[in-house]
């Protein structure tokens, strides 16, 4: 089998990359820089170095796979709602368009669980029919819910479109290496309200192997929901994910009453004044880690027997190996 992997070398597409080399199968990927093309033709991988917002011939591109794992996305939580549009919305509907008309047999959007976020309340144990969101002020989660929307309506007899919705992705080189440990260590990362509430989690070896059981049973067009099998409290989960990597564990927490309006401020601040990087804090960022939030796998189970191959103590594990060899410990 063919797979072409947009966004093949970020978190998740890196990863996956790995993954089903080691499986043997044909893996081609698409890179933005020289470097990053050059790394992936070293791994064995048919890359093509392109701008996929700027290219006009995305059918070459598709052409001759049996199918398109589409990764590429803008994931920060702040950002122009241009880009979010562009980049997570306007690209995944010309890949499809692309797709259908060369003859694509399978595309798998990944997606995310944050497309069941909406209005401020708590979500346990949520299922695939609960509505996805509908908030323009939550920038991601509403591109990825309008893109995934996009995927599922292109479905056909001929075109199997799947969207998987791993809960929060972990692993080397995850958002906690890359923003959340430094904050932490800078003393600029806290919990809200304490942090002690249900939260899903999904180390990427899980969102690897789910990948791989799609690709090889005869799954159904439709949205299927990914996490680990342990539910742990996302105070419990991060903390444990900071330490195996030597960050500072947090005290700090701030109450929501003062988390929105708060974050409400900085926004202002950084939409209508010059200020440089991004703001410290996002309404986007308080919905989404200040509220219980899980979800269930009984659909993935039943559509492609998808088992969470990794426990959390095994991922936790690979990440503290990493850290130490960095740091010359054996």
């Amino acid at each position: 089998m063919k797979i072409l992997i947009t966004g093949a070398t970020g978190f998740i597409g890196r990863h996956l990359v790995s993954r089903l080399l080691e499986e043997g199968y044909s893996i081609s990927g698409t890179a933005r820089s020289e470097a990053d093309a050059k790394s992936l033709n070293q791994r064995g991988v048919n890359t093509t170095q392109i701008d996929l917002l700027s290219t006009n011939d995305l059918q070459s591109l598709v052409r001759g796979h049996d199918c398109v794992i589409h990764c590429a996305a803008h994931v920060g939580l702040w950002g122009p709602k241009s880009l979010y549009r562009r980049l997570n919305i306007q690209l995944t509907k010309r890949l499809l368009e692309a797709a259908t008309q060369v003859g694509v047999g399978k595309f798998i959007y990944m997606s995310c669980a944050n497309v069941a976020l909406n209005d401020s309340v708590p979500i346990e144990n949520a299922t695939e029919d609960v509505p996805i969101c509908h908030q323009d002020s939550l920038h991601y989660a509403h591109s990825k819910a309008q893109a995934e929307q996009l995927v599922l309506s292109s479905a056909s007899e001929r075109f199997t479109a799947i969207a998987l919705r791993p809960a929060l992705v972990w692993g080397n080189g995850d958002i906690i290496d890359r923003q959340i440990g430094p904050a932490a260590d800078r003393g600029q990362f806290g919990w809200f309200g304490h942090g002690r509430y249900p939260y899903s989690t999904c180390y990427i070896g899980n969102l690897c192997q789910a990948v791989l059981q799609v690709l090889i049973a005869n799954v159904p067009s439709g949205a299927f929901f990914i996490r680990d099998e342990e539910q742990m409290t996302l105070r419990e989960f991060l903390s444990a994910r900071l330490e195996a990597s030597g960050y500072a564990v947090p005290t700090l927490s701030i109450p929501l009453s003062i988390a929105w309006p708060l974050a409400r401020f900085t926004e202002n601040g950084w939409n209508y004044l010059p200020l440089k990087g991004d703001p410290p804090l996002v309404r986007e960022a308080v919905r989404t880690m200040g509220y219980p939030f899980s979800v269930s796998m009984n659909k993935a189970k039943v559509a492609f027997d998808y088992r969470a191959l990794y426990s959390v103590a095994e991922g936790m594990a690979v990440i503290e190996k990493g850290a130490n060899k960095s740091l010359n410990i054996s």
